[in-house]
């Protein structure tokens, strides 16, 4: 095996490389050039699924070789190394290994009739591509650094599972060989390596465009440095056209900004009132059609929004993996400026209790406004699965959703880049509109769904109380939110 050496590059860095040169020279050295970290990136880290832990129980009883960082994985190989040399265990967690130049550390090692053997876990319900590259990449330097695999499998989660009391992991867990598949890419892993290699070692970054690589298959972490040259007025801002149009107009064409389109795309009327409201730099307006939006004042009206979670490995009998479960719900009528909530008791079986206060909270609602109306929807569909008694009532409260994204999707509203704007916040921000700032590290759902499945498997470090609290005033401003655009979009329409 070989000897003690920092790498230059790792599963991820690899990845990185494959995506995009640029990219990768950028992170090895000009590293302060990084975007901050976006709150969906954050919640990633925080997600805290525990599948790569729970997968252990497909070989239970080993040795884990993990690093207490990331900077002492040449430890790690260390270990690793002494581990199989000893012949002391038949199954390694994180085992690492290190050749070429690259470092990485597989998550389950194990031997099986005098043959050792890889796993490499993921928590996706399917074998992507870069998935292919990964394990490509393990092969290479497990065998490069002196152990011979007799097989490489990816695990990974089954759409299909449905909990039934504890568990499984060989139920819940695909497993398929990849063994072949890594042979064949050995020799073009071994290429890549060295080229991304010289890509590192270069004096100054390789000069290579935007394009559909910047968010494929990840988003880069150097979009802010790469695209501060695209116009203000840039064409990208245009909803309608094909991505890889748009690149070609503007790598290949050096059509930048609107005003240099050609007559056959600005003549369409599909684009002119949005390049109207790029030029003009306000949104551009059906009034009429936003009239039709909004229903007559007497009705009664509520502002509603459901918070879910949704584990890969199910905590309830009858449910699959990534299921989304509703944990809290909150709600406030036109009226008021007091918003009211139901959190469910980690622990408790959900849907039931939330389907009731949503029955009850909307009863004497005509409208009930909410944001994303295809989530909340689905939601419903799924109470009335589970409780098919009340499958009329849900269906009336169906009827009566109205969905704030609405003006956006039908074009009665357009601005640059009202398409891409995910959240109430953002829209009302984009506007200048007073709005209720979220909790810190409580900005996305991704991040709301981290903080109440750790509440719920009891892995909170700090106080639950306080975490809680944190989550109850994120529901609050949420529907306030919601009602802060509701009003924004009322003044459009005078």
């Amino acid at each position: 095996m070989s000897q003690k050496k920092k790498a230059l590059l790792s599963k991820s860095t690899f990845i990185k490389g494959l995506q995009c040169r640029k990219a990768l020279y950028l992170y090895k050295n000009r590293y302060f050039l990084r975007d901050p970290l976006s709150p969906e990136q954050r919640a990633k880290f925080v997600r805290g699924t525990n599948v790569g832990i729970f997968a252990r129980q497909l070989y239970p009883g080993g040795v884990d070789a993990s690093p207490k960082t990331h900077f002492q994985m040449a430890k790690s190989v260390e270990k690793t190394r002494g581990l199989i040399e000893a012949g002391q265990t038949d199954v390694i967690y994180e085992a690492a290994f290190s050749y070429d130049d690259v470092v990485v550390a597989l998550d389950i090692l194990y031997k099986e009739n005098n043959n050792w053997k890889a796993i490499e876990v993921k928590s996706s319900k399917a074998i992507s591509e870069t998935y292919h590259w990964d394990a490509a990449l393990q092969y290479y330097v497990i065998k490069g650094s002196g152990l011979n695999l007799h097989d490489f499998k990816i695990a990974y989660i089954d759409k299909e599972f449905v909990k039934n009391d504890d568990i499984d992991p060989w139920k819940i867990f695909t497993l398929e060989s990849r063994l072949d598949d890594v042979m064949i890419k050995h020799d073009e892993v071994g290429r890549l390596v060295a080229e991304l290699k010289e890509t590192i070692a270069l004096k100054s970054s390789p000069d290579i465009p935007i394009g559909k690589h910047c968010n494929d298959p990840y988003p880069c972490e150097f979009i802010g440095h790469c695209w501060k040259k695209v116009p203000a007025d840039s064409i990208f801002l245009l909803e309608g056209i094909d991505e890889g149009q748009k690149f070609d107009l503007y790598n290949d064409k050096g059509i930048k900004s609107i005003d240099h389109l050609p007559d056959l795309i600005t003549n369409k009327p599909e684009f002119q009132n949005q390049i109207e409201s790029i030029r003009e730099k306000k949104p551009w307006i059906d009034k009429v059609k936003l009239a039709t939006f909004f229903p007559s004042k007497e009705k009664k009206q509520i502002f509603l929004e459901t918070f879910t979670f949704a584990p890969a490995l199910p905590v309830f009998d009858g449910t699959r993996p990534y299921e989304m479960m509703p944990f809290g719900v909150g709600w406030m009528t036109t009226e008021s400026d007091n918003p009211n909530y139901v959190i469910i008791e980690p622990g408790q079986f959900p849907s039931d209790s939330i389907c009731d206060v949503l029955l009850d909270k909307t009863a004497e609602a005509e409208i009930v406004w909410v944001y994303n109306v295809r989530k909340e929807k689905a939601l419903l569909d799924q109470y009335a699965l589970n409780q098919p008694n009340k499958k009329q009532k849900l269906k009336k409260l169906k009827n009566t959703f109205r969905d704030l994204m609405q003006p956006l999707y039908e074009n009665m509203i357009i601005f640059p880049s009202g398409q891409d704007l995910k959240k109430a916040e953002d829209i009302l921000a984009h506007f200048g509109t007073d709005y209720e700032i979220l909790p810190q590290n409580l900005v996305v759902p991704e991040e709301v769904d981290a903080l109440y499945q750790k509440i719920f498997n009891n892995m909170m470090i700090e106080d639950q109380q306080t975490a809680l609290a944190a989550i109850e005033e994120h529901i609050k401003v949420k529907v306030k939110n919601l009602q802060a655009l509701y009003n924004l979009w009322q003044s459009f329409n005078f």
